[in-house]
């Protein structure tokens, strides 16, 4: 009975992990640069075998120990965003690999395919609710928003002066990176990304985020009626293990 109460209880945290990160992708679907995350689950005994001692898991048959299921990870999907042009001079996207570079108010560096970009209160170019943007050379000060860019990201203000440069950032082999709610992303262990190869700048012009709506509408109704098949079966299984221990306790 116990195997069962495991089971449909590893359902429910699994299943409402997985509904709470499809309602992320909901909310962010109109967020700039979002990419959407996947949750994948596996058996509880391969996971807790292989964190042990790294043991081949092949081997295992179905019905070895309890048929739990744990959220395995949580992966980000890397298809880019469709480009909208919206004829804003301080709306930037990113064709290709990379990262716009962030300084974030709390001193960390950011990255993100976010670029609606705007002005400070001091005239820096900025990222709304995450701090200064990063060039080449430090944050970026402009006089207006009076500013043209070329594909390789350098700026220039009406007069026809270079005031910086975009710094695009790219993932090296081996980084490892996470992500947070809002979509940008940080190296773990506050390391730092390397400069991106293959990057076209497009100014005037903003990455959508790469949710489909309708596809994660889909999977929300699917993961939602997992989720209350798990929480009817931990019922069941409670209630008999209620009834079993009464009948028990009345011989």
């Amino acid at each position: 009975m116990f195997t069962g109460l495991y089971t449909a209880a590893s359902g429910i945290l699994s299943h409402q992990r997985e509904i709470d990160t499809i309602g992320n992708n909901l909310v962010n679907a109109q967020t700039p640069g979002y990419r959407a995350d996947r949750v994948v689950l596996s058996d509880f005994e391969k996971q807790l075998m292989t964190r042990m001692d790294g043991t081949n898991t092949d081997t295992l048959g179905n019905g070895s120990g309890s048929p739990s299921v744990v959220v395995d990870s949580v992966v980000t999907t890397t298809n880019s965003g469709t480009l909208d042009q919206t004829g804003r001079a301080l709306d930037f996207a990113i064709g290709g690999d990379g990262y716009f570079t962030v300084q974030g108010e709390d001193g960390a560096t950011y990255y993100t395919r976010s670029g609606n970009f705007e002005l400070d209160a001091e005239g820096y170019l900025s990222l709304s609710g995450l701090g200064r943007v990063l060039g080449t050379g430090g944050t970026i000060k402009l006089d207006s928003a009076d500013v043209t860019a070329t594909s390789d990201g350098t700026l220039y203000n009406a007069a026809g002066k270079a005031v910086g440069t975009l710094r695009i950032s790219g993932v090296p082999a081996g980084t490892a990176i996470e992500k947070l709610d809002s979509g940008a992303f940080l190296v773990k262990g506050g390391g730092a990304m390397g400069n991106a190869a293959n990057y076209t700048v497009y100014q005037n012009t903003l990455e959508l985020s790469n949710v489909d709506q309708n596809q994660e509408m889909s999977m929300l109704i699917r993961a939602q009626r997992a989720y209350q098949t798990c929480s009817s079966a931990l019922q069941i299984a409670d209630s008999l293990d209620q009834k079993a221990a009464t009948q028990i306790a009345s011989v």
